[in-house]
C-alpha cells in the first residue's frame, strides 16, 4: 500500500539508486520524499522524486536517506535506523499537530544516541482484502513508526513509542523522570530496564512489553 508524505527534501545516496548499496560514506543526489510503500514482514521502501532527472525512484530504503548532502563516514544500516517490519500492508500516515517539529530522542540497536525533529507518524490499520496479519490488531504489539532525520548524521530514523522520548521545553520539567514503573521508554544505562530491544524474542518475552 502508498502513503503520501508531506513534501520533504532530503538526499538519496546514489549507490542505492544503482542496485549496489554502500553503507558508509557515499555521493547523493537532491530528492523529495513523496510517499511510503508499505510491504508486509520487510522494512518500508519510500519514494524519492529526483528533480534533475525527472524521475520518480520507487525502492528507497530508509538509511539511503538523509537531510545532508554529505553523508558520515560511519556506516548506517537499516538496523541503524529502521525498528521492525510491517505488521501489515495498510498504514495510515499522520503529522500529529501538538508534537510537529518537538525535539526527539532515540537509542538505536547500537546504542547511539539518535536527536532530531518529530516529522510524522505511520500506524498499521486493519488489514485489507479480509486477510488476518495478526498482529498488527493486537494491542500490546501495536506500534506506531515515529519518523525524524538524526541532527548529527541526517540519516531517516525511525522509532517505536517505547523506544523514543518526545521534549518540549515549554512543558518537561529540566530533569526528566527515568519511568522504572512504566513499560515504554527505558535507558541504556541499565540493560535491566530495557523493554524491548532484548535477546529474549520470538515467544520468550511473554506479556511483558507494552507500547
Amino acid at each position: 500500500m502508498l502513503v503520501s508524505t508531506p513534501y520533504t527534501e532530503c538526499y538519496v545516496k546514489k549507490s542505492f539508486l544503482s542496485g549496489k548499496p554502500n553503507y558508509g560514506k557515499d555521493e547523493t543526489i537532491f530528492g523529495i520524499i513523496t510517499a511510503i510503500r508499505f510491504i508486509r514482514n520487510r522494512a518500508p521502501l519510500f519514494f524519492v522524486y529526483l528533480p534533475s532527472m525527472g524521475a520518480l525512484y520507487d525502492k528507497v530504503d530508509q538509511c539511503a536517506i538523509y537531510n545532508k548532502e554529505e553523508t558520515p563516514d560511519q556506516n548506517i544500516s537499516m538496523g541503524d535506523v529502521a525498528w521492525w517490519d510491517c505488521l501489515s500492508e495498510n498504514y495510515q500516515l499522520v503529522e500529529i499537530a501538538t508534537i510537529k517539529k518537538w525535539d526527539v530522542q532515540m537509542f538505536s540497536r547500537a546504542g547511539n544516541m539518535l536527536k532530531g525533529e518529530y516529522l510524522w507518524t505511520c500506524d498499521p490499520q486493519e488489514p485489507v482484502l479480509g486477510n488476518d496479519y495478526g498482529l498488527s490488531e493486537i494491542w500490546h504489539e501495536h506500534k506506531t513508526k515515529n519518523f525524524f532525520f538524526d541532527k548529527k548524521t541526517g540519516v531517516l530514523c525511525c522509532a517505536p513509542n517505547n523506544k523514543i522520548r518526545f521534549l518540549n521545553s515549554s512543558l518537561n520539567p529540566k530533569e526528566l523522570e527515568t519511568p522504572f514503573w512504566m513499560r515504554v521508554y527505558k535507558d541504556s544505562d541499565d540493560p535491566t530496564r530495557t523493554t524491548h530491544e532484548t535477546l529474549r524474542t520470538f515467544g520468550d518475552s511473554d506479556d511483558e512489553w507494552d507500547y
